[in-house]
Formats: C-alpha cells, structure tokens, sequence
C-alpha cells in the first residue's frame, strides 16, 4: 500500500448524507482513510487540518459555505489542499477558487476517475507542504541551538570569509573561529561553508535573521 494513504486523511465535507456516503465509498475503495462532515462548522469544530490529506467541500451548503470554509482555513493558516464540488458550472466562482490555492473546481455529478485524480494530486501537495514544513522547523530549531558567538561565524561563513578574515573581524584567533566553524556546521547538519550560506539564505527567507 502506498505510505501516504496510512497517514494521509480525506476529509469529505457536504450536507448531503447520500452524497457523503457515495464519496466515502469510492474514496475508501481505493484505499484512503476518509472522515466525513455534515457541515463546515462540524469541520472546523472535530477536524485536524495540519493532518496531510485534502478536503472535499460542497461549494454550497447550509451555514457556511464550501467557499467560506476555504476562506476560513486560510485565515487560520491552514493549507489543507481542497478540491471543491459544485453542482452548478459557475466559472468565475471556480477561478476565483483556484486563485485561492483550490486544487480543482469540480462540477456533479463528478466522475470518478476525475475526483481520484484530483485527490492524489492534492494530497502529494499536501506532503510536499508537509515535509517542507518539517524541514524548515527543524532548521530553525537548529539555528537556536547555536551560540551567540557561533552565530556570528556563520553569518560571516555564509559570506564566502575565510578564517582569518572572521577572526580579525571578530578580534578572536583563527584557531577558535575553526572550532565554531567545525561547531556550526554539526550542528546546522552541513558539511562545508556552502551548506551554512543555504542555509542562512533560507533563514533569511523565513524571517528568521535579517
């Protein structure tokens, strides 16, 4: 079995039970864990969206709408892949849709084929956000470990400056500049100076150090 459908959750969300229990049917037949929603607030209130997977959303339901919900999501900073249904082909609602980061905008009654392909192409975003997520947590636990001191030399590694540069700079000796370059690089996880300069720019990116 694919890794991802063990830990990969499909979240069907439709105040319809029939359609529901169409979608969960074909979905698990396939091999996804699938959770089902009568509303979007049920969702919101029973549901983990920092689970890799994807949502199906109703575009219209009672209370808030499969378009709300999205928006909603976003707000929190969820980035949860969603595929949206709609039984009605509204074009501007599905560009507007997909401009929010939908996955795809699909028009009942779906067709199969069409919904599983679109559930896989969600969910490898998923885990794509997911292990980045991960990735990029772990650097910035990572750069915490670091020293004042250390983080002063990686800084100045990260500029292509070799040891003596860093020790004049720093008024410390080459020797101890060698000791925390060796320091900073276990334990960023890097082997040479162009694994710290990646690493910092990445930094960098998050907002992390300036």
């Amino acid at each position: 079995m694919d890794s991802r459908k063990a830990r990969a959750v499909i979240r069907i969300v439709d105040d319809d039970a029939g359609v529901r229990e169409s979608y969960k049917f074909l979905i698990e037949s396939e091999g996804w864990l699938v959770r089902t929603y009568p509303s979007a607030e049920a969702f919101l209130e029973l549901d983990d969206p920092s689970i890799p997977g994807c949502g199906i959303f109703d575009v219209r339901m009672t209370g808030l709408t499969g378009m709300e919900l999205h928006e909603k999501l976003l707000e929190l900073s969820h980035r949860l892949p969603v595929i949206f249904v709609s039984a009605h082909g509204d074009i501007e609602m599905a560009v507007k849709a997909i401009r929010r980061g939908a996955i795809d905008f699909l028009t009942k009654p779906i067709v199969d084929e069409k919904l599983l392909s679109s559930i896989e192409m969600a969910v490898s975003q998923s885990f794509e956000e997911f292990e980045a997520s991960i990735a990029q947590d772990a650097t910035l636990e990572a750069w915490k470990v670091l020293s004042p001191r250390e983080r002063q030399v990686a800084m100045l590694v990260s500029e292509g400056l070799m040891n003596k540069v860093i020790a004049d700079r720093l008024g410390i000796a080459d020797r101890t500049v060698q000791v925390h370059r060796s320091n900073v690089c276990q334990k960023l996880g890097v082997k040479h100076a162009v694994g710290v300069s990646q690493i910092i720019t990445q930094l960098r990116r998050l907002g992390a150090i300036e």
